[in-house]
């Protein structure tokens, strides 16, 4: 049984050390998974598998922001309830001491769970929103491939607009470009992604204009 004076004891600088170090990795692997799972829900949207896209790891973390912004009082609300919760912690006596871990246990797991839950809502919204709104955050962009790109049959690239800026760039990484050509008037329309190897480029010019092609 702890002594009463234990009770009250304040936390050492030690035991302030460890929460925080505790709580910088929790939150850093909170934003890493639902960075991850906005990501994968969001591009699984447009057909592209998130082991295409090549994500640099760090990249999940901002996804991660992405979501507690989309939630931010659901955020506010976690953030003050595990204050609290730890405050009346060091209250409980021995009854904290036998619960801590199942207790720990049951709150990661759902804190967690909540992460994926908010991030496929997240990813869903965000698609939705692009696609209501022209796909306002992806510009048009020009593109000239090599000479020596030809179809199967020897004919000229299957994709002669391509140079016409009538596509957007979706994304792009170190290996591929992925762009797509929204149809104007209809928002619904599932858009095919086309994706070309950078050494196939010639060149590509960015247009700063966001709104589809006739």
């Amino acid at each position: 049984m702890s002594h009463p004076q234990e009770k009250g004891k304040s936390p050492s600088l030690g035991e302030f050390a460890g929460l925080a170090a505790f709580l910088v990795g929790l939150i850093t692997a909170w934003l890493y998974v639902a960075g991850w799972t906005y990501a994968y829900h969001y591009f699984d949207r447009f057909g592209v598998p998130l082991l295409m896209v090549d994500i640099p790891k760090e990249h999940y973390l901002v996804y991660g922001s992405i979501v507690v912004r989309n939630f931010p009082i659901w955020g506010l609300t976690i953030g003050v309830a595990g204050i609290a919760v730890f405050i009346l912690w060091r209250h409980l006596g021995d009854m904290a001491d036998r619960l801590r871990l199942p207790v720990g246990i049951v709150a990661v797991l759902a804190l967690f769970w909540l992460s994926h839950q908010a991030a496929v809502v997240a990813a869903h919204e965000q698609y939705i929103q692009q696609r209501e709104t022209d796909y306002g955050a992806y510009p048009r962009v020009q593109v000239w491939t090599r000479e020596n790109i030809k179809s199967t049959n020897g004919a000229p690239s299957v994709i002669p607009d391509l140079a016409a800026g009538c596509y957007r760039l979706l994304l792009h990484n170190q290996n591929r470009l992925f762009l797509l050509r929204p149809l104007k008037g209809a928002p619904a329309a599932d858009l095919p992604v086309l994706v070309l190897p950078w050494d196939q480029i010639e060149l590509i010019r960015i247009v700063p204009d966001y709104v589809s092609c006739q």
